[in-house]
């Protein structure tokens, strides 16, 4: 499902829309996902061989490099266990751990953490792509059970912050598994973006766990954490207005390169509407 009408946006602002992308990838036999490898290859694609690792509600990675295929793929949950649980224990007052804070003072189950990897996603080769309706509550009640349906759980007792710090050690555990699992070159960096680049109990793990390759946030490059994929769709529409491909189709598994994106234009002296007239559209 894709948020946002098009036609509404470009009608309230005076601005040709280019939306889903997703569509064309999965009619030519594709996942769907990944689509910010083309921007990765475009950004980071003519130096060392890097890993792009995006942490949002689903963590991916791209592996790009001067003499590499790009080569990407969801490796697996990225923020949305560690919300869902969070949520859980603080009965619905917090959304995210702020820093890694709370999981930082807890105890990692390493009981659940092999239960939690031997989930199938986590064995099947890339092209391959995964979401929310995979990795949810659910997958937390088989592998804790009683803990996690446990009144106890709950108002940051000790048992919740330990299911918090098993959760989010086990995002950068899955990451660093796919990488050896699945990558084909050995990286010389790991660039993070996403709401994950501000957790820093996961991004010491993941420092931590791929050691002695060095882990940076991708603020380091200039561009806020969180605006790494908005930025990467921006360049995908960009890159369709001008009629130029903006697919890496070996990423996704589709049958070849296409041209992501329909485009609903507007009339060429269409003025835009102010601005207070977008609030309405939510």
């Amino acid at each position: 499902m894709q948020l946002g009408e098009p036609a509404v946006i470009a009608e309230r602002t005076g601005i040709p829309v280019v939306a889903d992308f997703r569509m064309r990838d999965l009619a030519a036999g594709g996942e769907g996902a990944p689509l910010v490898p083309c921007f990765d290859q475009a950004w980071f694609g003519h130096g060392m061989p890097r890993a792009l690792q995006n942490i949002g509600g689903i963590a991916n990675v791209t592996l790009v490099g001067r003499t590499l295929s790009p080569v990407a793929f969801d490796t697996g949950p990225g923020n949305c266990l560690i919300d869902a649980v969070v949520r859980r224990i603080t009965r619905g007052a917090q959304s995210y751990d702020r820093h890694g804070a709370m999981a930082q003072r807890g105890r990692i189950d390493q009981d659940a953490i092999r239960r939690l990897w031997a989930h199938p996603y986590f064995r099947r080769a890339p092209p391959k792509s995964t979401g929310p309706e995979v990795f949810h509550e659910s997958l937390l009640n088989a592998v804790f059970g009683r803990r996690w349906t446990s009144p106890a759980l709950t108002g940051g007792t000790s048992r919740g912050i330990d299911v918090l710090a098993t959760v989010t050690y086990f995002t950068a555990y899955h990451i660093a598994e796919s990488y050896r699992r699945f990558l084909p070159a050995t990286i010389r960096e790991v660039i993070v973006s996403g709401g994950g680049a501000f957790n820093r109990t996961l991004m010491t793990h993941l420092a931590r766990l791929l050691r002695p390759v060095p882990v940076h946030s991708i603020a380091r490059y200039g561009l806020p954490p969180q605006a790494k994929e908005p930025a990467a769709f921006a360049y995908l529409a960009w890159q369709a207005i001008r009629g130029r491909i903006n697919h890496l189709p070996g990423t996704t598994g589709a049958s070849g390169a296409r041209l992501l994106g329909t485009l609903t234009p507007v009339l060429p002296h269409s003025a835009a509407r102010p601005l207070g007239h977008l609030v309405t559209l939510g």
